[in-house]
């Protein structure tokens, strides 16, 4: 389970994408194309928003089905790719193992911090905002007493619209 689940959907999406791109181009995949650049980021901001949305799932679970997710969209969008090399098996493994324990120390390190910064705002007394008082000024006065009684203040007249 993850103190805050927008880290957990965040660095899950951010990583899958990112670490795809890496295990394709240490397994002998080719450097993504405008097109799979755009799917990988749809891939990765799918797999954020169901860590965000369901903290309790295993970042590895995400991983996972991000790198399998990204696996597809890379072997389909470029040439002379070997679906199921053992390399690339083991590049995606490697990968995903690697970066499900970053998330967990990350969540370690994010709770620790958090709950350090919590208790030094805790000890930190209130500041309250002083009060600044703004004199009101009435402009109608100051307006009729400005013009000269030649000068008039009337308007253009409002518009009639006639209901039909």
């Amino acid at each position: 389970m993850t103190t805050n689940p927008a880290l957990l959907g965040g660095t899950a999406g951010v990583s899958t994408a990112a670490l795809a791109v890496a295990a394709h181009g240490a397994a002998g995949g080719s450097i993504p194309t405008n097109p799979a650049v755009a799917l990988l980021t749809a891939v990765a901001v799918g797999v954020g928003i169901v860590g965000a949305g369901r903290p309790r799932t295993s970042p590895a679970a995400l991983l996972a089905a991000g790198q399998l997710g990204t696996h597809l969209v890379l072997s389909s969008l470029s040439d002379g790719h070997l679906h199921l090399s053992p390399a690339m098996l083991a590049a995606h493994a490697v990968a995903v193992v690697g970066c499900a324990l970053l998330i967990g120390i990350a969540d370690r390190l994010y709770a620790a911090c958090t709950s350090v910064v919590r208790r030094v705002r805790a000890w930190r007394p209130a500041i309250t905002a002083a009060t600044v008082l703004v004199p009101r000024i009435d402009t109608h006065n100051y307006i009729a007493r400005s013009f000269p009684s030649c000068i008039s203040r009337r308007g253009p007249p409002g518009a009639r619209f006639a209901v039909s």
